[in-house]
């Protein structure tokens, strides 16, 4: 059939090039009006796809591209935050502090350690706290001349003595395991006296006992009262002011910094925290005042409605027609 065909195109177009030119150019036009312009339009329609199949790739790429730039720039944007805060840091400390970089493996196959980027030869010391923008993160446990580890407030061996940040109340921080701590990490304050009672959201800082942590830096706020210890003490769970997990630069501060002590480092967030306190008394006050005014509206009016009887309302004569 493919032969077939090809040979009767070769004799038409043989006799077409016998034919004077006038028949030619008709033949000619025929042929363009009934094939060649179909196959023509076809293949316009062909090229405007594939142009529009193009510009479609082009944009997905375009849009691709923005899309990864804009989460990039949010990723820069966080970074940029906290480099802003630990240059803060580093302001209010002023001196005795080694800066470091939390990096990404962690050491002595535990999660809850972090391997610091400064050792003995940048003047760390073992048991030195180890600190954030936020507040307390840890403590070093091991020293290397390059690099350090150290342990953060969610490992089991973790203990700081802290105190209310109006020094109303003191106890132990270690970290919560129970089926209260629903985001995977919480601290437990333990061993409050019993007359010493604090209220929710609360500051709770480091107390400087015990010579590892100086006093003043931040811990966590009081979420709620646990329980009570035959009686004598009460525990509280205390929700940190840091999650390891999102620390990447971190100081360390030196046994000198520690004697100094840090306590204006954190006032102004202690503060602001305090003030919140005392902003969700008021409020809880002013509902409890209102309450009490409305049930004593209540009990007056029921009182008086009790001890006067109600007016009898004269009934009309009957229409004797």
């Amino acid at each position: 059939m493919d032969t077939a065909i090809a040979a009767g195109c070769v004799l038409i177009a043989l006799a077409l090039l016998v034919l004077p030119d006038g028949a030619r150019a008709g033949i000619a036009g025929v042929i363009r009006g009934s094939i060649v312009s179909p196959l023509a339009a076809v293949q316009q329609r062909a090229g405007l796809a594939r142009r529009a199949f193009m510009e479609h790739d082009s944009l997905v790429r375009v849009a691709d591209s923005i899309v990864q730039r804009s989460q990039r720039l949010d990723e820069f944007a966080a970074e940029n935050a906290r480099l802003r805060s630990l240059l803060g840091l580093g302001r209010a400390l002023r001196w005795g502090f080694v800066p470091a970089e939390a990096l990404v493996g962690r050491g002595m196959g535990d999660e809850h350690t972090l391997v610091l980027s400064a050792g003995r030869s940048a003047g760390v010391e073992r048991l030195s706290a180890v600190v954030a923008a936020d507040g307390l993160v840890g403590v070093v446990q091991d020293v290397d001349e390059r690099t350090s580890v150290a342990i953060t407030w969610p490992h089991p061996e973790f203990r700081v003595s802290v105190t209310s940040a109006d020094g109303a109340a003191f106890g132990i921080v270690a970290a919560y395991r129970g089926p209260a701590d629903d985001e995977g990490y919480l601290l437990e304050l333990r061993g409050v006296p019993f007359r010493a009672q604090i209220r929710s959201g609360t500051p709770i800082v480091s107390s400087g006992l015990g010579g590892i942590f100086p006093r003043g830096i931040l811990v966590g706020t009081v979420l709620e009262q646990l329980g009570e210890t035959s009686g004598w003490t009460r525990t509280y769970l205390v929700r940190p002011a840091v999650r390891p997990s999102d620390v990447t630069s971190v100081m360390i501060l030196s046994p000198e910094r520690n004697a100094e002590g840090v306590e204006s480092v954190w006032a102004p967030a202690i503060e602001a925290l305090n003030r919140r306190v005392i902003g969700a008394g008021d409020s809880l006050a002013r509902r409890a005042r209102d309450s009490t005014a409305a049930a004593m509206r209540k009990h007056l009016i029921d009182s008086l409605a009790a001890v006067v009887p109600p007016a009898r309302v004269a009934t009309p004569p009957e229409d004797p027609r």
